[in-house]
């Protein structure tokens, strides 16, 4: 099993490589020529009416993600607008993440980012699942070292004894998403680097061979500027914001099993949480810390 990323094939990331083109003619053409043409006695200015059209088009599937756009030029023409109003119309879109622009190459509409609820404990690979979408994982090292003292406290081990040290890139139909690197304590898992977890799940691994499974787990999420070794591995830019999340799982019995470092694409996971009033803050805040576990990347 490769210990360093250096012998591990990283799969390509999108980088609107299809260069599908929004077609100029046909549908396109027909509705710019009867009932979609911009309505200029309307209250509505006209760039809020063309980000309309185009949000109409993108929503609906007409226009895939990774599908290039018509120019600047060509949608002044076929709207009759000025390009003025085209870019208004497209930079705001570009700022709500719908639209992506690619130096030298033109406008494209955006991967859709995962969204991701707060609650309740769910795993990468069934999020995946649900979503309709392949869940994947590349193994960068694995191995068994001395617990570094923060992963030491974390797990509640003595000092200088042993974890097993997990790194993979996970993947969502065959595209990076986040770089995981797990620590879970050796002496509870013998046996464990003989397996093979490339593409499978390690929670159910778990469940199965060692009859461990995540019942809760205590996590922070925070915005930081991507290291550069993981910025290559998925892809983006050295700096690029992405989510890093630290999470300490634990068993039924509440002895901790695992602790957790994952660095999540800013562009392609969101989390989210519904709100509601009427509960006292000082009940509220203690629920959340302990229940509010996010993805569980098995």
């Amino acid at each position: 099993m490769p210990n360093d990323a250096s012998s591990v094939r990283v799969p390509q990331v999108a980088q609107f490589t299809r260069a599908t083109v929004a077609p100029l003619d046909g549908a396109l053409r027909e509705s710019v020529a009867s009932s979609s043409m911009l309505d200029r006695s309307s209250p509505m200015p006209l760039y809020h009416q063309l980000k309309e059209r185009l949000v109409q088009r993108i929503g609906s599937g007409v226009w895939p993600p990774e599908t290039r756009l018509p120019s600047e030029r060509e949608l002044c023409e076929l709207f009759a607008i000025s390009r003025i109003t085209v870019r208004q119309a497209l930079d705001q879109l570009v700022a709500e993440g719908r639209l992506v622009r690619s130096h030298g190459r033109g406008t494209f509409v955006a991967l859709s980012p995962v969204r991701k609820h707060l609650l309740p404990l769910v795993g990468f690979t069934e999020d995946m699942n649900s979503r309709g979408q392949r869940p994947g994982a590349r193994v960068l090292r694995f191995e068994a070292v001395p617990a570094p003292a923060p992963v030491a406290r974390e797990l509640q081990l003595a000092p200088g004894q042993r974890v097993i040290v997990l790194k993979r890139l996970r993947l969502a139909d065959g595209a990076p998403m986040a770089v995981e690197t797990v620590h879970a304590p050796e002496r509870l898992f013998p046996g464990l680097l003989d397996q093979n977890l490339e593409d499978r799940s390690f929670y159910d691994l778990l469940g199965r061979r060692y009859g461990m499974r995540p019942s809760k787990a205590s996590q922070s999420w925070q915005a930081v500027p991507c290291p550069r070794p993981d910025a290559k591995l998925l892809g983006i830019r050295t700096g690029s914001p992405v989510l890093q999340i630290c999470r300490t799982t634990c068993e039924s019995a509440g002895r901790p099993f695992e602790y957790l470092e994952s660095f999540f694409r800013g562009d392609r996971y969101i989390y989210y949480a519904e709100l509601r009033e009427g509960a006292d803050e000082q009940t509220v805040l203690p629920t959340l810390a302990a229940s509010a576990g996010g993805s569980l990347t098995p």
